[in-house]
């Protein structure tokens, strides 16, 4: 019937993202033991542009909500949903921050100036799941606070591009449990798959109630990464935070930015992401003085 999806295919997609993530690991990386939910810890100045938002209500330990990336030395990319009002005394970023519970003399905190979400922001879909956050005054960029590169400008009709094994991470410091409510203290990494669309729609199609029935369209301003084994996903707390990607200049891109995934995390399926390369016009046009 048309819309629907046979157990072949199915099988056939799971085999083929079984396949993908085998190459992670024949081309000489482990399967890492550690958390993001499954995720591996990072050193210290690993990812200068990750930033750290918290609710200041709660302090900077216990009110963190979501992760992002600084992308000018006054701007921070990151997710819509993250923000409960566009009050902007409410929130705080640190950058340079790597482990939680220890202050370190290499972080910087900032007041936030202005909440930039995409007007067309829906918060029942997740459509145009992105905003801009402007720092109160421009950070230092040294060795722990670096800004990050972004993908291209390409719109759905430019090939989606293709990445081989070990290029690709999800960033961030969410739940380290599907059932705790608890956060990793350290920065954490997953070695990821940037899915071809075409997986993503059939991924989200088959398994939507997972998804609390959002589907990714073909076409459409989102993308899908992750890794198709159970117990290592981005969870709670990641959203907001980068899908990045190494480039043949050996250059890493961000070319998504966490919206959604399964509930609960951590079910073999992978998260979806606001696709950058067609959010570039926005971005630039709302960054604005």
């Amino acid at each position: 019937m048309k819309g629907q999806i046979s157990e072949s295919n199915i099988l056939l997609i799971s085999l083929l993202g079984v396949f993908l993530f085998s190459a992670h690991v024949t081309s000489g990386a482990s399967i890492p033991s550690a958390r993001i939910l499954g995720g591996s810890s990072t050193s210290e100045g690993d990812w200068p542009f990750m930033a750290y938002i918290f609710e200041r209500g709660n302090g900077q330990l216990n009110g963190f909500i979501c992760g992002g990336s600084l992308i000018s030395n006054q701007w921070v990319l990151t997710a819509a949903h993250c923000f409960r009002s566009s009050n902007t005394s409410l929130y705080g970023v640190v950058l340079g921050e790597h482990t939680r519970s220890v202050m370190s003399a290499n972080e910087q905190v900032f007041n936030v100036t202005k909440i930039v979400a995409h007007s067309s922001f829906d918060r029942l879909e997740y459509f145009n799941d992105i905003a801009l956050i402007k720092l109160s005054r421009p950070a230092t960029i040294n060795q722990y606070v670096g800004l990050a590169n972004l993908a291209a400008a390409a719109n759905c009709s430019v090939p989606q591009p293709w990445f081989p094994s070990t290029s690709c991470y999800t960033l961030g410091w969410g739940k380290i449990s599907s059932t705790a409510n608890s956060f990793s203290d350290t920065l954490k990494q997953l070695p990821s798959i940037y899915y071809p669309q075409e997986l993503c729609n059939i991924f989200t199609l088959s398994n939507s109630a997972k998804y609390g029935n959002r589907r990714v369209q073909s076409c459409e301003k989102r993308i899908c990464g992750g890794v198709p084994v159970a117990g290592q996903d981005s969870c709670e707390g990641d959203s907001g935070g980068p899908l990045v990607c190494r480039d043949t200049n050996n250059t890493y891109y961000v070319h998504g930015i966490l919206s959604f995934g399964t509930v609960p995390c951590g079910q073999g399926l992978p998260a979806v992401f606001t696709k950058v390369a067609e959010m570039r016009t926005w971005i630039t046009t709302n960054m604005t003085p």
